[in-house]
Formats: C-alpha cells, sequence, structure tokens
C-alpha cells in the first residue's frame, strides 16, 4: 500500500511559497472540474443535492502528492427542521452551500478518505477528487437512509456528541417519543463533544439564553398541541 505522505513540521520559505501556489492551482483546477462535472463548489468544498440527499466532500492537500477527502451525507430535511427549531427559518432561502459552510446547520460525522496517493499533478489530482467523489456519491446514496444514520449514530458518546443531528433524525423518523429522551438525557459530561446544550444556545432578545435542547423540548411540545406530529 502507498505510503500516506504527511507534511513536515518545518519548511523552507520555497517550500512554504511552492504549498501556496499548489494549494491555489489545486483549487482552480477542483472548481473547474467540479462544476463541469454538476457539482458546486464554494471555499474549497464541492457539494451537490441529489433527490433528497445533501453530499459534500472536502478535500485537503497532503505532501506533494494526494489529497485527504472528509465526506458529509445528510437528509435535506434536517437543516430546516433544525432551523425550524432554533428559530431561524430564514436560513432557508441561504444558498445550497451554507449546509457544508454555515455556522449553524448540522454535521454528521464525516469520513476520511485518501485519493491520488501517487499523483502529484494537482490537475490531474483535481480529476481524481471529481471522479472519486462521483463513484462515491452513487454507492452511498444506493443504501443510505434515516434509519441507517440513527444506527450510526447508537453507540452513547455518537448520540452525546451529536445530539442535536440525532434528535432531528428521530423527529424525522416519526420517532418523538426518543427525540424527547434525548433531550432529557443529562449525564455527567466525559468530553468536550458531549455538550449539555446540544452543541448549540442562542441568545434571547430578553437576555436569557436557550439551550438547543431546550428548544427542541417546546418545538416537540408545541407541534404535539398543535396535532401536526402524529405519536
Amino acid at each position: 500500500m502507498t505510503n500516506i505522505p504527511v507534511w513536515p513540521a518545518k519548511m523552507k520559505r520555497e517550500q512554504q511559497k511552492s504549498s501556496k501556489k499548489r494549494r491555489s492551482d489545486f483549487d482552480a483546477a477542483l472548481k473547474r472540474d467540479a462544476r463541469d462535472a454538476g457539482w458546486r463548489y464554494a471555499r474549497g468544498t464541492i457539494f451537490r443535492q441529489s433527490g433528497d440527499w445533501f453530499i459534500s466532500f472536502l478535500p485537503s492537500l497532503l505532501w506533494e502528492r494526494g489529497a485527504v477527502v472528509h465526506m458529509m451525507v445528510k437528509p435535506m430535511t434536517v437543516d430546516p427542521l433544525f432551523w425550524d427549531i432554533v428559530g431561524l427559518s430564514e436560513n432557508r432561502r441561504m444558498p445550497l452551500s451554507f449546509r457544508a459552510t454555515g455556522a449553524w446547520v448540522l454535521r454528521p460525522p464525516s469520513t476520511e478518505n485518501y485519493v491520488g496517493l501517487d499523483t502529484i499533478d494537482v490537475e490531474l489530482l483535481a480529476e481524481d477528487v471529481v471522479d472519486w467523489g462521483h463513484r462515491q456519491m452513487s454507492q452511498i446514496l444506493s443504501s443510505i437512509s434515516i434509519e441507517s444514520m440513527l444506527a450510526a449514530l447508537s453507540g452513547n458518546h455518537q448520540v452525546r456528541a451529536y445530539r442535536a443531528l440525532a434528535i432531528c433524525l428521530h423527529i424525522l423518523a416519526k420517532d418523538v417519543d426518543r427525540a424527547l429522551e434525548l433531550c432529557r438525557l443529562g449525564e455527567p459530561d466525559t468530553s468536550p463533544l458531549m455538550k449539555e446544550n446540544g452543541g448549540f444556545t442562542t441568545h434571547n432578545s430578553d437576555g436569557s439564553v436557550s439551550t438547543f435542547l431546550d428548544q427542541a423540548r417546546d418545538w416537540i411540545d408545541r407541534q404535539r398541541g398543535e396535532e401536526l406530529i402524529v405519536v
């Protein structure tokens, strides 16, 4: 197996200059190739909507050859639900790129993959990344579902690290009781990722602070009161 190239701890000035140009050339080639292939590009990320799913890839150059690519896939409906819960429904009007690069969005666990480890030329490497993205999209979208995403979050650490995501996925899966259970979990933190606020807090106009868990409970109560969710 090809060894994965690692960036040196220190670089000479010429190396820094060369690596900066290489990154710039790669980004330009990636932007061009991605758009030609039907993808969109923003801030180094290529992304697209495919049916009911949003998929994005964030490639980063390795030292002198190859790239590491972080892939994220999520339902198109999960961010609008999240925005409704936290009172940011206006984000529905944001461009598609916001789902990949915005601050107030849900990010599922990403996968890390190495692409073109024998490829030095950044033009060819950009082609490799886009081609790899097409293949991955076809494979992933043929089997992924809300249920499979929830199954992947079944471990205690994963559920707590991605609490807001899990709550929204359970709501989309019509399992509101489980969503409420996740809102009420109050075990002591064992990791900085396991935030008891669900990962998001909102500063209200009256000076109070609402956590995502507060907002999700209130949202579910409102929906139940309006009989919009059948339990």
